[in-house]
């Protein structure tokens, strides 16, 4: 079945004003468990979305599975590609990220989320109705607190509650111009290469392989993307970090590449996603990793801190032989 996300809407709204009883008891988790249940436990929202979604014989095909649990629905979402979040958590989410039928994530604390990195803690969830010109959302969500039981309910949210948005593969809307057929959407790639032994090595694009060579300590760092932008630097042993670089270009030993000629043994690179990537794709970080001839440290994705990131690769006092690129959500 063709499902737009004009139907979703329609069905969600539809339900506005239906109330649960006996502290929980609703059509909704009677038709999720099987059988009529109340307690503390059953907590609606998401399963809520899920009713709407098998109402339209979409709940697989276009949330992945059936949940009563909003952080595993938001990381379903993530699994499949089609989850926009916060390039940062301190930028957050604008309008400008949402559309109408998306499935909205809203977080009441600042809990960081270990199912989805680089979002906090999914508390609740709805339906997004409207985008409003003012920063505001408009959505229908099932057990909101309006009544002790709780309902099913329209709601004006600030964009400040939300943590991420999941995006159904929805149908083009009927009327919608359809434009010609164009090539698939093709992800942003890295390409880079690296100095070491005196002589700068070959480029590397993305994961076809690494930059380095076993037992030559690495001095220097050019990298570029396809689409966006990025920017780079790195820390020297023994000294500090030198000045962020944007440009690719071995010959310009200002701003082509990151490095003055010694061993470094941290790097910090920043992925800038376009507009035109975010549609497609999301929002993208830089995914890399370092290796110091002994082993490969773990992946760290833009200058994040949390989840034990240091914010760069690489271990201070510990020379870079090899490095690996590229993009990831």
């Amino acid at each position: 079945m063709t499902v737009k996300a004009s139907d979703a809407v329609a069905t969600a709204k539809k339900e506005i004003g239906t109330r649960a009883t006996n502290y929980r008891k609703c059509k909704y988790n009677t038709w999720y468990y099987g059988s009529a249940v109340s307690g503390d436990a059953y907590h609606w929202c998401a399963v809520f979305i899920c009713w709407v979604f098998n109402q339209l014989g979409a709940l697989i095909s276009m949330l992945y599975l059936k949940t009563a649990s909003c952080g595993y629905m938001a990381k379903a979402f993530l699994d499949k590609g089609r989850l926009i979040r916060p390039k940062s958590l301190t930028a957050g989410l604008s309008t400008k990220d949402v559309k109408v039928g998306d499935i909205v994530f809203f977080h009441w604390s600042t809990e960081r989320s270990t199912l989805v990195p680089g979002t906090y803690v999914s508390d609740h969830v709805g339906i997004v109705t409207a985008v409003n010109s003012n920063g505001t959302i408009d959505t229908v969500e099932g057990n909101t607190i309006d009544t002790v039981n709780g309902q099913v309910a329209a709601r004006t949210r600030s964009m400040n509650v939300v943590s991420c948005l999941g995006r159904p593969d929805y149908a083009p809307e009927s009327g919608t111009a359809v434009a010609a057929p164009t090539a698939k959407a093709t992800k942003p790639a890295v390409l880079y290469r690296v100095h070491s032994g005196g002589v700068w090595h070959k480029e590397v694009n993305d994961f076809s392989s690494y930059a380095g060579v076993a037992g030559k300590a690495i001095t220097d760092v050019a990298i570029k993307v396809t689409s966006g932008s990025v920017k780079y630097r790195v820390h020297i042993k023994g000294g500090g970090w030198l000045p962020y670089v944007t440009g690719y270009n071995i010959a310009d030993a200002v701003n082509g590449y990151a490095g003055n000629g010694k061993p470094i043994d941290a790097i910090e690179v920043y992925y800038m996603t376009p507009e035109s990537v975010r549609q497609s794709f999301g929002y993208l970080k830089a995914k890399y990793r370092v290796h110091s001839g002994a082993l490969w440290y773990s992946w760290q994705y833009d200058n994040e801190k949390t989840g034990g990131q240091d914010g760069y690769a690489g271990k201070l006092g510990q020379n870079i032989y090899r490095v690996q690129l590229t993009l990831s959500n």
